[in-house]
């Protein structure tokens, strides 16, 4: 089983700080680290335990395009089908993981399953009538693209083919137009592809959108009674052990070469768009106690 990630150079640490987690837990496994940057341009005060391959090493045809239109947020999504076809290339099963996460468990029943299904998706949510606001995830994505995992096979092939062509052209963040980066495009997944897997496990990726229906038990490492299995910390206060993790893999600052920092001035737009979810949501719950 081939793990990888990806991220930006201000993103190392994070990234080795997963990879130390998955060689405690299965230390003959692979890992590398996609970098939506130029390894040479990573600084000198910082040395790579783990192998790291650049977008000069992988072949993204609307690459060009891709950085003079997105942000530098939606290129690091967008490139994930890329990475991902690359590495598949080089194993039998892969396992991808968003650089902030942590692995706390074996995964031995993923690389079980990868031996009868071609790809396997995680839901953002498990649980009905437990989270606060369901419709949230109608915008952002039913499935989560923090983790995914693939078999190398001709399904598998098509399907990344398929989802790198939509996040080369149409991976804007934009959720009043549909858009999530690499994200929505996962809601097809079961319908357009043979062999998927939507794995229900309550320790597998948590994260902000899933965590007012999980109860994380820190003494036990358990989640609502199973194994906790991995934790996503974008967005989330870091926990005390995993920040220690990454603050041992310090690295200069450094800007992005690839991406726009804010191409289109959207600023004003999403600062609406963010108000009137607010009122609307404001609204739902007034019409559910009239």
């Amino acid at each position: 089983m081939l793990f990888f990630t990806i991220c930006h150079i201000n993103q190392l640490p994070e990234a080795h700080a997963l990879g130390d987690s998955i060689k405690s837990f299965h230390a003959d496994a692979e890992f590398y680290i996609g970098l939506v940057d130029k390894k040479d341009r990573i600084p000198s005060n910082f040395k790579a335990k783990y192998p790291v391959i650049d977008l000069n090493e992988i072949k993204i045809d609307y690459l060009e395009e891709m950085a003079q239109q997105y942000t530098q947020s939606e290129l690091l999504a967008n490139c994930k089908p890329f990475f991902a076809k690359h590495f598949l290339q080089q194993s039998a099963k892969l396992v991808y993981f968003d650089c902030t996460t942590l692995l706390y468990s074996k995964i031995d029943f993923i690389e079980e399953h990868l031996n009868n299904y071609n790809i396997i998706v995680v839901p953002q949510l498990l649980h009905a009538g437990v989270h606060p606001d369901e419709k949230q995830t109608l915008n952002t994505g039913i499935f989560h693209s923090g983790f995914l995992a693939l078999r190398q096979s001709d399904e598998s092939t098509r399907f990344l083919g398929w989802w790198g062509n939509n996040t080369a052209k149409k991976g804007y963040i934009n959720l009043c137009k549909g858009l999530n980066a690499d994200q929505l495009w996962m809601e097809h997944i079961p319908n357009l592809y043979d062999g998927v897997l939507i794995i229900k496990h309550n320790g597998l990726n948590i994260g902000t959108w899933n965590l007012p229906e999980r109860t994380i038990d820190k003494t036990n490492n358990t989640v609502n009674g199973q194994v906790l299995v991995s934790v996503n910390f974008k967005g989330m206060k870091y926990w005390a052990d995993y920040k220690k993790k990454v603050q041992q893999y310090a690295i200069s600052p450094t800007l992005a070469f690839y991406g726009l920092s804010n191409p289109k001035n959207k600023k004003f737009g999403k600062i609406f768009a963010r108000n009137i979810r607010k009122i609307n949501s404001f609204i739902d719950k007034l019409v559910d106690l009239i």
